[in-house]
């Protein structure tokens, strides 16, 4: 037999089964050098002998192949002709079958499947609440802005503006003493709109995924967060938010849940400026 015909047959069945090296090992014991060491025929690093050919019977039984068969071709292709009877038993490197294994592995899957759906769960009510949450906030900044500072419009006299303007009004007129309250009160209110508010961010994660968080132009998170983490941030103006899974976000804007920045399963990236913030502020009126 040519030499690497043998390790490459044997390699080439335990690809088309989608076997790796470690399982082998792990269902035979026998190291993976020495199963490396065979698929590349590379005899002297091999202990040698009766070992050999119980490592090629162990790996064509894992495989499924005819145990005689492989051992024949094995012992063409070193010219090995032994004198001996050749071991024909079960290898005692072989592991016994271990059901209980298969009800481990099954354990496993059904707690793998009732996580995530209820991670999926939660994900869908969440991003259903803040879809109702949105025409609500578009719905209500109208009465909003008829509550804003811009009310001063409706000042009596149609010269008394012109009057305060240029500072000629008297002390002893009690109509002109009164506009400049509203005026003043402008600045307050002002004062205490979303504009100086800080934006606070929360995010929860979901699922694992890959994360990446900028505040004010600064990066202030890049790293790996695992499922049910929750961080925070602060900024004064904005945040930029990337992730390599979209729908393992939950985001909320001072308080306020987000909808989702893409579909579970894909990346997406979103940027929440202080606009975000009024129209948060304006549904929560």
């Amino acid at each position: 037999m040519t030499k690497g015909t043998f390790g490459d047959n044997l390699k080439r069945e335990r690809e088309m089964r989608g076997v790796s090296l470690d399982e082998i090992t792990a269902a035979t014991r026998i190291a993976t050098r020495f199963l490396r060491a065979i698929e590349n025929e590379q005899w002297d690093q091999l202990p040698g002998g009766v070992f050999n050919r119980g490592f090629v019977r162990a790996v064509a039984h894992y495989l499924g192949l005819d145990e005689e068969s492989i051992v024949a071709e094995y012992a063409l292709a070193v010219n090995d002709r032994p004198s001996v009877p050749v071991w024909t038993g079960r290898p005692p490197a072989v592991v016994p079958d271990r059901p209980w294994l298969a009800w481990i592995f099954a354990a496993i899957a059904a707690v793998a499947i009732i996580g995530g759906g209820w991670f999926a769960t939660r994900r869908i009510v969440a991003w259903r609440a803040a879809r109702r949450a949105a025409p609500g906030a578009t719905l209500n900044a109208s009465p909003s802005m008829a509550s804003s500072p811009e009310a001063p419009p409706e000042l009596p006299p149609s010269n008394t503006p012109a009057i305060a303007a240029t500072g000629s009004t008297t002390s002893s007129s009690p109509a002109s003493a009164g506009p400049p309250a509203p005026a003043d009160s402008v600045p307050a209110a002002a004062a205490t709109t979303p504009d100086s508010a800080p934006m606070e961010l929360k995010i929860e994660t979901v699922k694992k995924t890959k994360l990446t968080v900028e505040a004010d132009a600064a990066r202030v998170f890049k790293g790996t967060v695992k499922a049910g983490e929750n961080h925070t941030f602060s900024a004064k103006d904005r945040f930029q938010i990337s992730s390599r899974d979209a729908g393992a976000l939950v985001l909320q804007l001072n308080g306020k849940t987000l909808a989702p920045i893409g579909p579970l399963g894909h990346a997406g990236k979103v940027t929440l400026t202080r606009e975000v913030l009024k129209g948060a502020a304006g549904g929560e009126n």
